[in-house]
This record gives C-alpha cells, structure tokens and sequence, in this order.
C-alpha cells in the first residue's frame, strides 16, 4: 500500500489515475477506484478528502450542516437544523447539505434519512453549488429511493450540471446496485406497456404500417394514457408531458428523437384516421406549436394544418405558450387562417399600432398578459404601452412564470427595456419561485455581465 507524500497534489493523483487507466486498458472510473485502493481509501471521493485534511485546509472547509450531512451524522443534522444552520449553505466551489447527503459514503438509509431532513426543513433540490445538483449526486450513487425522494420534492430531472449533462448521464456512469431502476426513471417518459412502447417505436420511425397494424390490433393505445412513476405526479410542479398519449409523440417535443420521420403528417393522418380524442388533437397542436424541431425540419406548419383540419383548436394557453417561446410563425399561420388578433399577440410581434387600439377594450388579465408576452419577445415599445395600460411591473409573468419580467430583461440581457421596468418601479429584490433567486442572481449565473453590471449599478446607488 502506497503512502500520501506530506502535501499530495490532486492534479497529481488525476494525471497518475489517467496514465494508470491508458496502460492497464482501464475505464478513468475503475483507475481512479484502484488508484484510491493504492492508498487505502474507500472511494475516490475519499482519497480527494484525504489530500483535503493532509494540505492542512488549502480547500475551504465545509459549513457546519454541510459537514455532518456529508459525514452521515443524522443527529447532529437534526440538531443543528433545529438550531437555525442555513439548510442551502453552499458556494460555486461547495456543494450545499443536500448535496453532501446525497455524495456521502453513509449507509443509504442514512443518507435517505438526511437529505429527508434537510428537505423538510427547507432546503432547495434544485440548488447546483459545486457544479452540480443533488439529484445528479443520488442518481450516480443510488439508491432509487432517494431519487424518488428528491423528484417528489421538486428536483428536475432535465437540470444540468455544469457541463451540460443531466442527472441521467451522471446514473449512467454510476455503479449504483439499482442502477437500471434509476436509469428507467430518469429516462423520460417512462413507458413501460410493451404495446405502447412498440407504438411510439413505430410513429418514430414513420412506419405507418406498423403503427396501423399495432392500432388495429389494440385501438385502446390511441386513447390509453401511459402512467409513468408516481414521484413524478406528488412533485409539486406543472409537467407538460407527463404520463403521455400516444397521438401527442407526433410534435417530438420534448425532443426524443434526434430526427423526426419525414412522413410524419402521413403518421399523424395514420392515428387520426382511426379516432383521435379532441382533447389530444389539441393538446398536440399546442406542442407542435411549439416544436422546434419540427419547426427546424419544415414540419411544423404542414403538422398544424393538418392538425386544424381534423378540427384542433388552439386555446389560449396554446397561444400564450407559443409566443412565450418565440415560435411566431406558427402565430402567423393562425392569423392567415382567420384567428382573430390579440393585444398579446400584436404585443409579442410588435405591432404597436394594433396593439394601443386592442389594449382601450383589454380588460386588466388581458393588460397583464400582453405586458408578460411583451417582455418575453423583448419588444419595449409594447412593454411600455401595457404599462401605460396599466400592467403590474412586478407582477409574475403569465408563462415562465416563477419569474417577474425584471427577472426576463436581464436574462436576454436587455438594457433598454430594463431601465424602462426599473423607471416603473420594478423591483430588484423579488426572488423567483423556482430557483429563489433575484434578477442579479440571474444576471450572475449565467454570465450575463452587461445586466450584472446595471443592476449592481443600482444597488450602490440606493
């Protein structure tokens, strides 16, 4: 067994546990493990911890509830909860308590009884210090469990980590004992009725004459709704594709396939023909809508009107989703084919003239509304006269709507429009509801100097 000199070097270790996996034909994982065995630790994560202790604290030590999630000391988490330790206590560098929980060598049923804890005392799953998300920790380590518990309790299993990966990619590269359980879960939609999994294999493919055959053999898979785990339906947040129908895989959005079937409107014609519900008609103009591969392939507005003639409305959510995502030509398709205009929707593609007459007969829902569509597809002027009209500044944007449209000029980095909001009144402290974060929180983590620099601006000056 190999020695730690008196100030051992990480980047030494990765080098060494890099050339150790190049000459022994070795995956950097199962390297970095053996490299750790070397030196008599556990894990690589101990090792790492090890080289920590033996700089003599050259790495910022942990907060105190973060220490203890990480060290599996469920009394002292309970304890020093119960006395008021921040329970997101954290930094870009060092992941907050619930991450620790999750990456910690405890038993799972301690870890589980931790990350418990923590989340009932407040603590955010969503929180990325340190690069990455609880849920990424527990799903490279397992168990299912604490997944599950994570995912019930507001985790996104879309989050990425610092370089773009999901949590899926991260139970990917793990060695949890539930690996496979993991990966199924976090592997949306989960669909696990052979026969409807056949089915959208089919329609993927554009094979219309398997899709008929599977259709006709089962009509029940054009009406059947695939219930996908129950973590998914206690999360106590809005899932726009969660436990699917069939009809609505023809939108490919969210985007499972890296190409859609260019005979997707003969696939579309396939289902239809043989009884689609309304309600899913619907439901799936309101994705195609707002499709962009669709849109990207040419697809998109061949799909809509196909969609309109088998009679899908689009609602107004339909509309407000798709001008909140800026996909504007299937809006103008609408209006050639007799929709009427809206003042959210002159707001959205800026024309001004319409929109001041709209806004004298809009009610105060339909002021606020064009006001969010406005700022979401960064026309000022429009902001301005839903302003004028007298839309609520601070008020939460009617989609994307943990956040204030202060929250939305920063994040396009909109100067202009910035200034017009703080001029109005808006307020620079407000934190969004999804990642409790201000405008300035916003600006910061994702780079967005230009706006970081306005609003740090207007903090100094009060």
């Amino acid at each position: 067994m190999s020695e730690l000199p008196a100030r051992p070097s990480k980047e030494h270790l990765r080098k060494q546990a890099k050339r150790l996996a190049r000459d022994k034909s070795l995956g950097l994982a199962e390297a970095q493990r053996t490299l750790a065995a070397d030196y008599g630790a556990k894990s690589w994560a101990e090792l790492m911890r090890r080289v920590d202790a033996a700089r003599g604290g050259d790495a910022a030590p942990l907060p105190p509830l973060a220490a203890a999630a990480r060290a599996g000391d469920l009394a002292a988490v309970r304890r020093l909860i119960a006395e008021g330790q921040p329970t997101d206590e954290g930094s870009a560098k060092i992941g907050p308590p619930l991450w620790q929980a999750c990456a910690s060598d405890a038993p799972a049923e301690t870890r589980i009884a931790i990350a418990d804890a923590l989340l009932s005392a407040g603590a955010s799953p969503r929180h990325d210090g340190g690069g990455e998300t609880a849920l990424h920790a527990a799903a490279n380590r397992g168990p299912l469990a604490l997944v599950e518990l994570l995912i019930r309790n507001g985790a996104l299993e879309w989050q990425p980590d610092a370089k773009g990966r999901a949590p899926l990619a991260a139970a990917r590269r793990g060695k949890a004992a539930d690996k496979a359980a993991i990966i199924e879960l976090l592997a949306r939609p989960v669909i696990r009725d052979r026969s409807f999994r056949a089915a959208v294999t089919a329609l993927q493919r554009g094979d219309v004459a398997a899709l008929a055959r599977l259709l006709d053999d089962e009509p029940r898979l054009l009406h059947d709704r695939i219930l996908e785990p129950e973590c998914y339906r206690e999360a106590s947040r809005s899932q726009y594709f969660r436990d699917p129908k069939l009809f609505w895989f023809i939108a490919n959005n969210p985007t499972l396939m890296k190409r859609m079937p260019d005979n997707i409107v003969e696939v579309a014609e396939t289902m239809i023909a043989r009884g689609v519900d309304k309600a899913d008609l619907d439901y799936a103009l309101e994705l195609v809508m707002t499709s962009s591969p669709a849109r990207e392939q040419g697809l998109q507005i061949p799909l809509l009107e196909r969609l309109m003639k088998a009679g899908a409305t689009p609602t107004a959510q339909a509309i407000d989703v798709t001008l909140a995502h800026w996909e504007l030509a299937p809006i103008r398709a609408l209006l050639r084919g007799g929709h009427p205009m809206t003042a959210a929707i002159a707001a959205a593609l800026g024309e001004t003239d319409r929109l001041k007459e709209l806004l004298r007969e809009a009610s105060a829902a339909d002021i606020q509304n064009t006001f969010g569509m406005a700022v979401i597809n960064r026309q000022t002027e429009a902001a301005r006269l839903a302003l004028d009209a007298g839309a609520d500044v601070n008020g939460f944007l009617p989609v994307h709507a943990h956040s204030t449209a202060l929250h939305q000029a920063a994040i396009d980095e909109n100067l202009d429009l910035m200034a017009l909001l703080v001029d109005r009144g808006a307020r620079t402290d407000i934190a969004d509801k999804l990642w409790d974060s201000t405008p300035l929180g916003w600006a910061s983590h994702q780079g967005k100097a230009r706006a970081r620099a306005f609003l740090e601006g207007l903090r100094q000056q009060s």
